[in-house]
């Protein structure tokens, strides 16, 4: 008898939580959004270059009135377009208003005519407050299927050693949550139906999910996008470095490889060049050919922590002060100077 009541009681509990994650979904996936993110790359023609026109594509989830959007860094990074697609069928077309590519996390905003009609506005959970064990799920569209949803548990928690310094330390949510290409800047969300981080990335050796999944935490998300000034360098780039910077006959430790820029980001007025060539770097389908950064505004690039306390430096200029950049092109090491905007 008593075997029964417990096989009863666990029946009743499986579907008891099943119906809550049910619930949830109702509840939130008006919030989370399909971006559709369109750019240009430099390609190599006959003996000449093509701009020639990329379509991508991502998640993100509304957390305010005003139309004001979270997503990954890396997915709008050197957007020209970005359209904006909600669960009732709105479109909008959107525009970035800050990034930080080392955390994986920005902010865009529709640019006009937002109306929230039946839309939910996300909450944001204290993402210091989940615990490892705990239940989360992830919603987006992994490799363009909308809406598609993946539960797991924290898994664990992750600050990488390059990310760690004085300015922040940036830290990332583990989880067995499948995320997928698409996934990419969709919202993990605790079993409240708090955003508590914005899926970024999966470990994996096979080129698929493989049960290691990785998002920025909310309360960096937070920090990063809505409490500290307003950037958007609008660059996609890779930092090199020890053999890979020596086969590309970079003169230091360290450079930043420009991989392709937008004409609405702070960089364009630089006149970089992207890359042409497509390659393969550690698993990684990239373009290499263009530009490669070694110093901006005195800061010469060593490694990651050198990216942040060039966007503090870059802050703290004022508009119309000069602004020095070095970099290497086909094999020449180049100086120029512009004025912040």
């Amino acid at each position: 008898m008593k075997n029964i009541s417990l096989l009863t009681f666990l029946f009743i509990t499986g579907i008891s939580s099943s119906q809550n994650l049910a619930d949830l979904y109702k509840e939130i996936n008006s919030s989370v959004v399909v971006i559709k993110v369109i750019s240009y790359a430099p390609e190599s023609v006959g003996t000449g270059l093509e701009l020639v026109t990329q379509v991508s594509s991502g998640s993100g989830v509304l957390i305010s009135e005003e139309g004001l959007i979270w997503t990954a860094a890396h997915v709008v990074q050197s957007a020209e377009i970005v359209e904006i697609e909600f669960l009732d069928g709105d479109v909008y077309e959107g525009e970035v208003i800050t990034s930080n590519p080392q955390a994986d996390v920005a902010l865009i905003k529709i640019n006009s005519g937002f109306q929230l009609k039946k839309k939910k506005i996300a909450k944001i959970g204290d993402s210091d407050k989940l615990q490892v064990g705990e239940d989360v799920f992830v919603l987006g569209a992994p490799h363009g299927f909308k809406q598609s949803l993946s539960k797991g548990i924290l898994s664990g928690r992750y600050q990488p050693e390059s990310l760690s310094n004085d300015f922040i330390n940036i830290e990332f949510l583990q989880t067995d949550a499948a995320i997928n290409p698409g996934n990419s800047g969709g919202p993990m969300f605790n079993m409240k139906g708090e955003v508590v981080g914005i899926a970024s990335r999966i470990y994996t050796s096979s080129g698929g999910f493989e049960g290691i999944g990785f998002a920025v935490s909310s309360n960096v998300a937070n920090q990063l996008l809505m409490k500290e000034p307003n950037f958007w360098a609008g660059l996609e780039s890779m930092l090199i470095s020890g053999t890979l910077a020596a086969a590309l006959n970079v003169p230091q430790e360290a450079g930043l490889l420009v991989i392709s820029l937008s004409s609405k980001g702070a960089a364009s007025q630089l006149n970089l060049q992207g890359g042409y060539i497509p390659a393969n770097i550690n698993g990684i389908e990239i373009f290499i050919g263009g530009d490669i950064i070694l110093e901006i505004a005195g800061v010469k690039i060593k490694d990651n922590n050198s990216l942040f306390e060039i966007r503090k430096k870059f802050l703290d200029i004022k508009k119309g002060e000069p602004i020095s950049i070095s970099i290497l092109r086909n094999g020449k090491i180049g100086v120029a100077k512009f004025s912040k905007q």
